[in-house]
């Protein structure tokens, strides 16, 4: 049956046949590169981001399989209590040891202009609640904005308060406290240029975090 379906969509026939080619290519460049690949990962990166389609790692940041480990989910959100989300950090931080944790968010996103509309996007409302709040929490500077910036900003400040919930992280918190090189920065793709925006709201030590949150 799975034959068949593929057979018959030419998509996912493009898919299959856009892997085998680049398999090919790599081969014939590399012979090894696949068995070394196999042997494990040891990437520096942290990639929190976006799900969008247009958000597309390797590609914006020209980097190779095994170089960023990767966490994506609607709006780039990182709840405290997202047993998905803390579990990669938990993993990336603690176990592969990332030195760099990269919360990303980017221009047009659909999930953050829902947040700020009346319009019911079925269980998102319940996924982009907090992002809702934080543009109440925000709403006299977003609004005093062009109607075309508004979006962008509010994605800024999801982006801000993502790498302020990392930052206050136990398993972050224990890193520094073993004397680790671990950097949280907040990053924005500006999808109409296709470049990176540092937010330059990066959190590199203990010291920038209030003590109410390290834990004894």
């Amino acid at each position: 049956m799975a034959s068949e379906v593929q057979g018959s969509n030419s998509t996912i026939q493009n898919v299959i046949q856009n892997n085998k080619d680049w398999v090919a290519e790599v081969q014939a460049n590399n012979p090894d590169y696949f068995t070394n690949l196999a042997k494990g990962q040891s990437p520096k990166l942290l990639w929190i981001g976006c799900s969008d389609s247009r958000m597309a790692v390797d590609v914006l940041t020209q980097t190779k399989p095994g170089d960023v480990f990767i966490h994506r989910n609607i709006a780039n959100r990182i709840p405290s209590e997202d047993l998905s989300a803390l579990s990669v950090i938990e993993y990336a931080v603690k176990h592969l040891k990332v030195e760099h944790v990269i919360v990303a968010g980017h221009t047009s996103c659909g999930g953050i202009k829902a947040a700020m509309s009346n319009s019911s996007v079925g269980i998102l409302d319940h996924w982009l609640r907090p992002v809702k709040d934080l543009y109440v929490a925000n709403q006299q500077e977003i609004d005093a904005l062009p109607e075309a910036e508004r979006a962008d900003r509010l994605g800024e400040l999801n982006v801000i308060q993502g790498v302020n919930t990392v930052s206050k992280l136990p398993v972050v918190l224990d890193a520094w406290k073993e004397g680790r090189e671990l950097y949280v920065h907040g990053w924005m793709l500006q999808l109409h240029t296709g470049l990176l925006k540092d937010l330059d709201v990066s959190v590199t030590s203990s010291k920038q975090v209030e003590n109410i949150f390290q834990l004894n």
